[in-house]
């Protein structure tokens, strides 16, 4: 075995890995999400909420919004560092509070009607109770997840014949395994560590 072939192993199967290792630990901030996912997800029941409309002009609105989260490195390389995020923030009158639709890693072009299809309609969501019943949720800063929903009386849903469409429509609304996804990536990348600690870490010792 000559030198560089054994320079080669070395960087592909022991530094490279430290590498990745090292660059996760100072560049992501992860909570065990997966560990305490079932526990969330008992505590999440349904709610009826009205949908405002998406005019910036009108003193109740909802927004859309677009951002990423940082999921790191793999052992196989640099893609898929960060994950894609899209929300809807909006003020629901009859519980008084703020809430935000998450919907992680969906493709954004098949949502690009999503904000002009969901406005002024009342969808069932599923959201924590804990997070319902919590004072420092429901604000404008700190608004309460809703991670699936399901249109009132009929589905969210618009007239489409592009691929996925089914009897001329394409649905919006998230299957089981799209819930659960967006339930995973809030828990692991978006909940503050401290406050996941202290929902489930301590409380679990």
């Amino acid at each position: 075995m000559n030198k560089q072939f054994l320079g080669w192993i070395v960087g592909v199967f022991v530094l490279f890995p430290i590498f990745v290792f090292l660059y996760n630990k100072i560049t992501v901030s992860k909570n065990d999400g997966a560990k305490y996912l079932n526990l969330y997800i008992d505590k999440i029941s349904k709610i009826d909420l009205q949908i405002p409309v998406s005019d910036i002009n009108s003193p109740i609105y909802m927004k859309t919004d677009f951002d990423h989260y940082r999921r790191g490195a793999s052992g196989i390389g640099f893609k898929g560092l960060s994950g894609e995020i899209q929300y809807i923030t909006f003020f629901e009158t009859i519980e008084s509070k703020y809430f935000r639709i998450y919907l992680f890693d969906t493709n954004y072009q098949s949502y690009a009607n999503f904000e002009s299809v969901i406005e002024k309609k009342k969808i069932t969501g599923w959201v924590n109770q804990e997070d319902l019943k919590n004072p420092n949720y429901g604000t404008k800063e700190k608004p309460i997840p809703v991670f699936n929903f399901k249109g009132v009386g009929e589905p969210i849903r618009y007239d489409s014949e592009n691929e996925g469409s089914v009897n001329g429509y394409k649905n919006l609304e998230p299957t089981d395994q799209q819930f659960k996804h967006n339930v995973l990536r809030y828990l692991t990348y978006i909940m503050p560590k401290e406050e996941f600690k202290k929902r489930f870490e301590k409380t679990n010792e």
